[in-house]
């Protein structure tokens, strides 16, 4: 353990504990290499970090949503597949319920399918996307074979349908006023 017996109490062990958790995070190399800029394998655009995308790990293309399978988790950069990956489809990350019971709104997240292991997973949208690019994966999604809808769908995403379409236009652009 890290308690010092000749220590004030806890607070001399929770400071060397998250101190050492922190050497430890900095040290990993594939969390440092998460937001540098990348050649879109898709589009081939060159792709930048911006303070303005509004997420730390850039993992697809603002352009054409396109992405690479390089994490088993979140930005930690550690798979090892390496394969493209296709959007096929939006859906909405539910962020549980309030005080009251109602449920809290969502991000919108892309969903990506791995065209070489197969996997699915979601990404949160960037504030910089391209939003016709958004609006036709939405548009694309809602023609796809029910097979594959199927297959999304059981690994437990939901992905929005035609009846979501005004949920979607809020998203994206903010409320609009009726006259």
């Amino acid at each position: 353990m890290f308690y010092d017996e000749g220590s004030s109490g806890r607070k001399r062990f929770r400071t060397d504990r998250h101190s050492y958790s922190k050497k430890k995070k900095l040290n990993n190399n594939r969390w440092q290499a998460a937001d540098r800029e990348f050649r879109c394998a898709h589009c081939k655009q060159m792709v930048f970090p911006t303070s303005d995308m509004g997420t730390v790990h850039r993992n697809h293309c603002p352009h054409c949503l396109h992405s690479l399978h390089v994490d088993t988790r979140p930005g930690n950069r550690a798979s090892s597949c390496r394969a493209r990956m296709e959007p096929v489809g939006l859906t909405i990350k539910h962020n549980g319920v309030d005080k009251y019971g109602r449920e809290r709104g969502g991000d919108i997240m892309i969903v990506h399918a791995c065209t070489g292991c197969g996997s699915v997973n979601i990404n949160r949208i960037a504030a910089d996307d391209c939003c016709d690019a958004l609006l036709m994966l939405f548009k694309q999604s809602q023609t796809m074979s029910w097979e594959q809808w199927q297959r999304i769908e059981k690994t437990g995403i939901r992905l929005l349908r035609a009846e979501q379409a005004e949920q979607l236009q809020t998203a994206l652009f903010g409320k609009t006023s009726s006259p």
